[in-house]
C-alpha cells in the first residue's frame, strides 16, 4: 500500500470554510476507499493561502522537508486552495513533487490532473473574478457621482478637517497643529516637541487615539491640504499607487486650502530623498525570466551618476551579459498582444465554455469569492460599529461614521443580491480577455506567459516566450518570439 499524509488549512477570513477536522476526515476517507495507508497529518489554523505566505506556514514547511525526505508517495488535501491562491506557488510545487514522484491529490475537486485542466480551471477562476469586478464598479457608480461634486465620500476625514452637509470645512484647531508638522518637515526639524504639546492639549487623531509618526507620515502626504479633491474609486494595486493615486479623481481649489502647493511639494521632495534605498521594484515579469543556461534570472536596480537602472542577471552567475529590464518587458507585453489576437480569443473563448460545462466546482467557486466580498465589507460595517459604541466621539465624527456605515450596507445588500452566471457568454470571455489584453500588467504576464528564456549572442538578445495556454492554442497560437 503507498504512503499518504494529509495536509489541511483552515484560514482566518474563511471562518464558514470546512474545519481542519472536516478536511481531515473527508482525506481519511478518500484514503480508506483508495488503499492508501496514511501515516501523519499536518495543519495550519488561521494562516492565510494569498500571495506568498506560505513561507509562515510552520506545518506547510515541515511537510515540504519530509517530501525531500522521501517518507511518502501522496498528499492529501481537501481543495486546491488548502495549498495556495497563487498560481506560482501551484506551480512551483507541482515541480517539486514531480521531481520527488509524490503525488497531489485534492479530494474534494474532480478537474484531473492533465495540463489542459489546471490550466482551464486557473482561467475560470480569474473570469470569475473578472465578473465580480465588474459588479463592484457598478456599485461604486454612485461614489463617483459624489466624487465629481467634490462631496465627502465616506471614511473618515482627515486631520484638520470636519465636514459639515457632505462638504470638507477647516478644524482651526486641528489645521494649526497640520501647518507646524508641515513647517518642521520643511525646515528638516523633528515631530517630538508637536506631538508631545498635542498630547498635553488633550489634541487627538478622528478615532480619538493620540497621534503617532505613522499618522504624521499620512498627513505629509494628504495632498487634501493643497485644496485639491481626490477620491480614489478602486484601491491601487501597486503600494506605491496608493500615495500618489494615478487613477483617482482629482478636483483642483475644491476644498479650503490648509498648505500652499509650493511648501507641499517641497516636503515631498525632502521625504522622497529620505526613503530607503534598495527596495525590491514590482517587476513585471519577476520569477519568469531564466538565462540559456537553465538558471533563473534575478531583477536588480542600480543608481549611476544619479540615474536608476534596472536588470536581470543570471543567479548562477555563468558569464551571460545583463539584461536590460525594459527589453524584457517589452517582449512580454507584445507577446500578449500577439497571443490575445481574435482567432484566438475566439479558440480559448469556446475552450472556456466547454471546459465550464463539466467543471463541478465553478459555481461553488464563485459563490465563495462572493461571500468572501460581503464578510470583508461586514468586517468594515462591524469595526465602524465598534467605534460607535465606544460613545467617546464627537458629534462630526458620528455623522461621518454614520454615513459611512449606509455606504457599506447598500454595497451588501447589493452583493447579496448577486446570482453567479449561469454561463459566461463568449461576449463576456472576451470582454475579460480584451481587459487583459489592454492592462498587461503583473497579474496578466503572470496568467499568461510561463516562462522567458533570454539567450545572446554577441549581436543580440533573443526571447523565447511561452504561454500557460499552449495546450489550448496549440501551434494555432502566435508562437514563441524571437
Amino acid at each position: 500500500m503507498r504512503k499518504a499524509v494529509i495536509y489541511a488549512r483552515f484560514s482566518s477570513d474563511k471562518q464558514d470554510e470546512a474545519s481542519i477536522d472536516a478536511q481531515v476526515r473527508a482525506c481519511r476517507e478518500y484514503a480508506a476507499g483508495k488503499g492508501l495507508t496514511v501515516i501523519d497529518t499536518y495543519s495550519d489554523e488561521a494562516v492565510s493561502g494569498k500571495g506568498s505566505k506560505t513561507a509562515s506556514r510552520k506545518a506547510y514547511q515541515r511537510m515540504l522537508r519530509d517530501v525531500d525526505k522521501g517518507l511518502f508517495e501522496v498528499i492529501l488535501i481537501h481543495k486546491y486552495d488548502r495549498v495556495a491562491r497563487n498560481l506560482g506557488e501551484h506551480v512551483s510545487l507541482e515541480k517539486r513533487l514531480k521531481d520527488r514522484k509524490v503525488e497531489l491529490i485534492a479530494v474534494a475537486q474532480d478537474f484531473g490532473s492533465t495540463a489542459e485542466a489546471k490550466i482551464m480551471r486557473t482561467l475560470m477562476w480569474s473570469l470569475s473574478e473578472y465578473y465580480l469586478d465588474n459588479l463592484s464598479s457598478e456599485v461604486k457608480k454612485g461614489h463617483r457621482e459624489t466624487a465629481l461634486k467634490a462631496l465627502h465620500n465616506g471614511g473618515t476625514a482627515p486631520f484638520g478637517y470636519d465636514v459639515v452637509n457632505q462638504r470638507y470645512v477647516v478644524n482651526e484647531l486641528e489645521a494649526g497643529y497640520v501647518r507646524k508638522l508641515f513647517d518642521a518637515a520643511a525646515n528638516r526639524e523633528g515631530y517630538t516637541a508637536i506631538l508631545a504639546e498635542m498630547e498635553a492639549a488633550g489634541i487627538t487623531g478622528k478615532r480619538g487615539k493620540p497621534i503617532k509618526y505613522t499618522q504624521v507620515y499620512e498627513m505629509l502626504r494628504n495632498e487634501k491640504y493643497t485644496g485639491t479633491y481626490i477620491y480614489t474609486p478602486q484601491e491601487e494595486e501597486r503600494r506605491e499607487d496608493r500615495r500618489s493615486k494615478p487613477n483617482a479623481i482629482r478636483i483642483e481649489n475644491a476644498l479650503p486650502q490648509i498648505i500652499s502647493k509650493a511648501q507641499f511639494m517641497e516636503v515631498q521632495r525632502i521625504m522622497t530623498e529620505r526613503k530607503q534605498a534598495g527596495k525590491k521594484a514590482g517587476y513585471l515579469c519577476s520569477g519568469l525570466v531564466y538565462c540559456q543556461c537553465g538558471a533563473k534570472m534575478h531583477g536588480v536596480r542600480t543608481t549611476r551618476k544619479g540615474h536608476e537602472y534596472y536588470r536581470y542577471y543570471c543567479s548562477k552567475k555563468c558569464g551571460a551579459h545583463v539584461v536590460h529590464m525594459e527589453e524584457v518587458d517589452k517582449a512580454a507585453v507584445e507577446y500578449l498582444h500577439k497571443l490575445l489576437s481574435p482567432e484566438n480569443q475566439d479558440r480559448i473563448a469556446a475552450a472556456l465554455r466547454q471546459y465550464q460545462a463539466g467543471e463541478k466546482g465553478r459555481m461553488e467557486e464563485f459563490n465563495r469569492a462572493l461571500q468572501k466580498r460581503i464578510r470583508e465589507k461586514q468586517g468594515e460595517y462591524d469595526a465602524l460599529m465598534k467605534n460607535l459604541s465606544a460613545g467617546t466621539l464627537p458629534a462630526e465624527v458620528v455623522t461621518d461614521i454614520g454615513a459611512r456605515m449606509q455606504t457599506i450596507k447598500a454595497e451588501i445588500a447589493q452583493l447579496q443580491e448577486t446570482t453567479p452566471p449561469t454561463d459566461f457568454t463568449v461576449d463576456q470571455i472576451k470582454a475579460w480577455l480584451e481587459v487583459l489584453k489592454a492592462s498587461a500588467d503583473e497579474k496578466a504576464v503572470h496568467l499568461l506567459i510561463e516562462r522567458i528564456e533570454v539567450t545572446q549572442n554577441d549581436t543580440k538578445t533573443d526571447f523565447n516566450i511561452q504561454s500557460t495556454l499552449k495546450s489550448v492554442l496549440g501551434d494555432t497560437g502566435c508562437g514563441d518570439r524571437t
